[in-house]
């Protein structure tokens, strides 16, 4: 009977602490958005933003259209942002998610505490960015589909109020996988 009873709490521990993780994530909410719009204003006063603007917006702009096209619709990137379906949708360096960048690198540096190996920190880094990388991309286009599937105000409602929720689910899972399968102590 006690062998039942430790299976059952070692099946719901991860969830527990999950669920808190969340939880304490969602309390936090204000204090990222708060974050992000001081690192914004960095990069406005020091023109950083004029790298991510010429180099990195164009890349994204085409990675986004062919997105777009893989899912049947009419897209083409541009500079400055995306043609779907007839409708312009600009993309900004703000837009980009270098926000969750510093985020990411951050949670690394709480993350990291205990003594890994260095190349399951190197693992865990890359692991990071890549997914990073393809949240934004799925954020973009998410964005990009409700302007013009549904209008303006429902991509501007997503991307103000719910975009960061993308963000919050993909470090969650994260560093579940992160510390469930990647990461090993030194010996």
């Amino acid at each position: 009977m006690d062998s039942n009873k430790d299976i059952k709490n070692s099946s719901i521990r991860p969830f527990s602490g999950l669920f808190v993780a969340v939880s304490i994530l969602l309390m936090l909410l204000p204090f990222i958005n708060t974050f992000n719009s001081f690192l914004t204003d960095l990069l406005l006063r020091w023109g950083a933003y004029k790298f991510l603007q010429n180099l990195v917006v164009p890349y994204e702009s085409l990675v986004v259209a062919r997105l777009f096209n893989l899912f049947g619709f009419a897209a083409s990137g541009v500079d400055r942002g995306v043609w779907v379906n007839g409708v312009f949708l600009e993309i900004t360096w703000n837009c980009l998610g270098w926000q969750s960048v510093v985020l990411l690198f951050a949670s690394l540096l709480g993350g990291f505490q205990k003594s890994f190996t260095w190349f399951s920190k190197t693992q865990v880094v890359l692991i990071g960015l890549l997914g990073t990388y393809v949240v934004n991309i799925l954020r973009l286009f998410t964005v990009g589909g409700l302007a013009v599937s549904f209008g303006r105000t429902s991509a501007i409602f997503f991307h103000d109020y719910l975009a960061l929720l993308f963000l919050i689910v993909w470090f969650v899972f994260f560093w579940w996988f992160s510390y469930s399968y990647v990461l090993e102590e030194r010996g």
